[in-house]
């Protein structure tokens, strides 16, 4: 028989979309590597099985163009902001602060998302914010770009696919499938980049022109989607800005989080 995968759900992201996942008919999805960290801690039947990305795109850390802040440097003793505690944005915002050596010298604000971010940058409330597509494309006007945190940050597997230890067990065929399909539509995007486009833009419905503009850049990020098999250094780099926001007191031992088994067995598994 077969099993026809008919709709697919988005979230808010991090914990809402892990207990989504978790509480679905098929307890497979895509989260937040902190938020599947945080749910094995918290004693959830969560399995690490394919990475999905390890390049964390164009997200960037702006200012308003009118301030005097051009570089990280000029940070020092101003506030910074980022989504939500121990978030991905959270994790990035201290690895580049302690890559610029500014740990401890800027403060940094949960705002609550990404737009109560411009709004709090909008206000004064904070002096940096964290920003993403499609507003850093369609409107860079309203912001000065202080750095892109890729260009401090290279690798990171922020964002993993999950599952529960006992549907991997009751249904490894299922969860391999699963895997394999994932596989072959990130192969179909970077192989058919027009019309890729053109599916993100009918799903989001957005403009196709304005699409465009910021999609391809997409096409340019090593890892940005991953064919699902991990790599250390984006492993180990999550790890540490996991520590630096105290969401782990120690290195995670990524061997008792991952379960590499359901990868097509092409993949490398170098874990």
């Amino acid at each position: 028989g077969t099993t026809a995968l008919t709709s697919l759900t988005t979230n808010a992201g991090g914990g809402t979309t892990l207990r989504n996942v978790l509480a679905s008919d098929l307890p497979y999805g895509e989260v937040a590597t902190s938020a599947a960290i945080a749910a094995k801690r918290a004693g959830l039947d969560v399995v690490i099985v394919n990475s999905s990305s390890s390049h964390i795109g164009e997200i960037a850390l702006v200012t308003d163009p009118k301030s005097s802040i051009h570089t990280m440097a000029d940070l020092a003793g101003k506030k910074a902001g980022y989504t939500a505690p121990k978030s991905t944005s959270d994790v990035l915002l201290h690895l580049a602060l302690k890559e610029s050596n500014l740990t401890g010298k800027v403060e940094t604000v949960a705002t609550g998302g990404f737009g109560p971010g411009l709004t709090a940058l909008e206000t004064g409330a904070i002096q940096a914010a964290p920003l993403i597509d499609p507003i850093l494309t369609l409107q860079p006007e309203k912001f000065r770009v202080i750095m892109h945190f890729a260009d401090l940050i290279p690798r990171m597997t922020w964002l993993v696919g999950i599952t529960t230890r006992d549907f991997a067990k009751k249904n490894p065929e299922l969860l391999r499938k699963l895997i394999a399909v994932r596989l072959r539509a990130v192969n179909f995007i970077y192989q058919n980049r027009d019309e890729a486009m053109r599916i993100y833009a009918k799903v989001w419905r957005e403009d196709p022109q304005k699409v465009a503009t910021y999609f391809p850049k997409y096409f340019g990020y090593d890892g940005e989607l991953t064919r699902g098999d991990f790599e250390k250094a984006g492993l180990a780099k999550m790890s540490a800005g996991l520590q630096l926001v105290g969401d782990v007191d120690k290195p995670v031992a990524w061997n008792a989080m991952i379960d590499q088994e359901f990868l097509p067995k092409d993949l490398p598994q170098p874990l």
